[in-house]
């Protein structure tokens, strides 16, 4: 017996804010790749554009009201690597 091999859509799937789809790509019975994508285009990226990049620390929260804290350590990890900081043991969450 031959395993299933070709793609897979899974989606859309209902989000808080917006869809999301899974596209897979199976061989053997088995997950090769696998891509996400969000089709919604809310256009934080293009509002923070020639901002000073602090800035990402007060917008990005907003992005979504449920999922702030997410968004603002997402965009403070971001700067961090930009930056080259590295925290110290006791500053890692």
């Amino acid at each position: 017996m031959s395993l299933p091999t070709g793609n897979t859509l899974l989606g859309p799937l209902n989000r808080v804010e917006g869809d999301l789809e899974i596209r897979v790509q199976e061989a053997d019975g088995r997950v090769q790749q696998a891509w996400v994508n969000s089709p919604l285009f809310r256009g934080f990226e293009v509002i923070l554009q020639g901002k000073p990049p602090l800035d990402a620390l007060v917008y990005t929260p907003r992005i979504c009201g449920i999922c702030s804290v997410a968004q603002s350590v997402a965009a403070a990890s971001a700067l961090a690597d930009y930056m080259g900081v590295v925290p110290t043991d006791n500053g890692r969450l």
